[in-house]
């Protein structure tokens, strides 16, 4: 099985493939790729993953060599969403007939064609069509299919909250790894490469898992992980602590420092990570998730460490 790629390093790798796609690129670009893909194995694995989508070997593609296409493409500066949608846009423009999307079952192709997502550091809330509410943190994304029948919402990756609205169809909610069925709930759920979290907030929540022949019944107050093993032995979250990505606060209560960096990696651009010989340090404290450069100045001033800045995008912290 391959290993998952970091959303943000993914986000990264699209990026410099739709400016190479582009021809927008310069000679330093092009260097600047060659160093940014050997910078780690991880950032190769994503360049290649990303290189072999079916998504540029659909019709249309070659809208791209287009001069109108690539001065578009540029007009989109260095927002990679923009690029992304705007890429989009330009593949569906050119596509002669019926362009089988559904064949690019990757995971950066599905979130990129998702109904509902958010970018790099985003949160964003909907109604929906119900007059449920929807909520996606950052680098998340999912599909909708709400029918006669039932109410269905497919999540593709990511971090989500949901206040189901009652009603007599019942809503599914589909992740890689689990099941999730409620008629009139309030629930989050996360998706990363240990599987599935499910933490009930509000009403009783049915959970059954994609990979084993197991279901739980999940009341208010309660939590649990799905993955390809089944269902994980239930446990009483802080709901404060859950569900304060909705107010955009990190909360630390003697955190590691490299599971706070963990964290908060997945709401900036680029590489941030810490050295070895401070990633076991603890700390106390609510860190701000719409200003990381902020977070991690407090970090500095509250232990030995620094903050190493080769570029915006690629952060360390070492020791002081």
């Amino acid at each position: 099985m391959r290993a998952e790629i970091n959303p943000q390093v993914r986000d990264i790798a699209i990026d410099w493939l739709v400016r190479t796609q582009s021809g927008l690129m310069s000679a330093p670009d092009l260097e600047a790729l060659q160093c940014w893909r050997e910078a780690s194995d991880e950032h190769e694995q994503a360049w290649q993953r990303v290189a072999s989508l079916p998504l540029l070997q659909q019709p249309g593609a070659n809208l791209l060599r287009d001069a109108t296409a690539r001065r578009a493409l540029a007009s989109a500066g260095p927002d990679m969403q923009k690029r992304r949608q705007l890429l989009k846009r330009l593949l569906v423009l050119g596509a002669v007939g019926t362009v089988a999307w559904q064949g690019a079952g990757s995971t950066p192709v599905r979130a990129a064609l998702a109904n509902h997502r958010t970018g790099t550091g985003e949160r964003r809330q909907w109604t929906l069509v119900d007059g449920s509410s929807l909520w996606l943190n950052t680098a998340s994304a999912v599909n909708l299919d709400f029918n006669d029948q039932v109410r269905r919402i497919q999540m593709i990756e990511g971090e989500l909250a949901l206040n189901v609205r009652a009603e007599s169809r019942p809503l599914q909610l589909i992740t890689p790894d689990a099941i999730l069925q409620s008629r009139d709930a309030q629930l989050q759920v996360r998706h990363d490469r240990q599987g599935t979290q499910v933490t009930v907030v509000g009403g009783q929540v049915q959970v059954h898992s994609r990979g084993q022949p197991t279901s739980s019944s999940l009341e208010a107050g309660w939590q649990a992980r799905v993955d390809r093993l089944g269902i994980g032995v239930p446990s009483r979250p802080d709901l404060l602590v859950a569900q304060a990505w909705l107010r955009g606060i990190l909360p630390a209560d003697r955190l590691r420092l490299d599971a706070l960096v963990a964290e908060l990696s997945r709401y900036r651009p680029g590489v941030l990570r810490c050295h070895e010989q401070v990633s076991g340090l603890r700390l106390t404290g609510s860190f701000s998730l719409d200003d990381t450069d902020t977070a991690l100045t407090l970090v500095a001033r509250t232990l030995p460490v620094r903050i190493e800045r080769m570029t915006r995008y690629w952060v360390s912290i070492v020791p002081a």
